[in-house]
């Protein structure tokens, strides 16, 4: 047996972690392949949503969440993910080559992990009550050793321009047909594995005073009582290329897998930041032009005796995971005794 080489049942449990990630409206818009111990992520571009995410950076930024949770996942496994990204100029849809080597597994490798399956994108509002200062250092620190900034927002100016850019995009939107029927197609589902379910859609519509995701359709998730205390931050980076998006992505699900491992619910929100005219307000008002937002995510903790969601679904892994052909098996090493010839 080869042990500088992943088997595929491994890869495929890795996978069917990554998968878990969240992404824009559940589109789950990426394809897997693995050779020995070689895995891509590559984007599908049939999966982009052409009205919400017009430039592809909620796409990239969901791809990046994907890959920060194989990494993790393949970690907590005892195989340490060595990323290239974007590593071919000439085909921009192959977003990371990704090289796994044996490793040792540490304790926090397996507690991120093990946070995949936990983690929800809770929509309902949250109890009020500011974040534990300790809480904030290490959702901070998750996004900074990724690349990016987790700006808090708490200044009264900077959350009403915050606030008013969500409700300025959401009018832009509502008046878009073609935005309208993508959105209906995308969600409302029962039992489809993929977009976003009845059942964890809120069913309340939003106050004009807090900033809420977005009005899916058939909403079924009846919502929390109250006003929403939920803490809102922005994600951002240096840039807006796609390297820095996808660094986004990765950034995003460390804050998401650090906020669910410190028992906080959590919900990513990109509305604002799909139109130009709204991401330049949340640009200039609440990161002073000095930082590129890429979207934000509400945390916080839900009220005493909130019901669980359930998790939503996910396409099978056969449909996102492929072997590249190899002539000793799909994903299979190079026998011993053949290597040696």
């Amino acid at each position: 047996m080869d042990h500088t080489t992943p088997d595929a049942y491994t890869v495929r449990a890795a996978v069917a972690l990554a998968v878990r990630a969240p992404s824009v409206h559940n589109s789950q818009p990426w394809q897997w392949h693995f050779s020995g111990r070689t895995v891509e992520l590559r984007a599908d571009p049939r999966r982009r949503l052409r009205h919400a995410d017009p430039d592809g950076r909620d796409l990239l930024v969901s791809c990046g969440c994907a890959l920060h949770h194989f990494t993790i996942a393949a970690a907590a496994m005892g195989w340490a993910a060595q990323v290239h990204r974007l590593p071919d100029p000439a085909r921009p849809d192959l977003l990371a080559r990704i090289d796994l080597v044996p490793h040792d597994t540490r304790d926090a490798d397996i507690a991120l992990a093990a946070a995949i399956p936990r983690r929800r994108s809770d929509r309902r509002r949250y109890a009020a009550g500011p974040l534990p200062v300790r809480d904030e250092i290490f959702l901070q620190k998750s996004a900074a050793d990724r690349d990016a900034v987790l700006r808090i927002v708490t200044e009264a100016p900077r959350r009403s321009a915050l606030t008013g850019a969500a409700t300025e995009a959401d009018g832009l939107h509502r008046a878009d047909p073609d935005y309208e029927i993508e959105l209906a197609a995308w969600s409302g589902r029962n039992y489809a594995p993929d977009g976003v379910p009845a059942r964890n859609a809120v069913r309340a519509p939003a106050s004009p005073h807090e900033l809420r995701v977005r009005e899916f359709a058939g909403a079924r998730l009846p919502d929390t009582a109250g006003p929403d205390g939920a803490a809102l931050t922005v994600l951002a980076t240096a840039g807006d290329t796609a390297l820095d998006r996808l660094h986004a992505g990765e950034a995003t699900s460390a804050v998401l897998l650090t906020a669910t491992r410190l028992g906080l619910a959590s919900c990513v929100y990109t509305e604002p930041f799909e139109l130009t005219s709204t991401r330049a307000l949340v640009r200039d008002c609440v990161l002073d032009g000095r930082l590129e937002p890429q979207l934000v995510i509400r945390v916080g903790h839900l009220p005493p005796g909130a019901p669980p969601l359930p998790a939503t679904p996910r396409r099978p892994i056969s449909e996102v995971l492929r072997p590249v052909p190899h002539p000793y098996g799909a994903g299979l090493p190079i026998p011993e005794q053949l290597r040696a010839r």
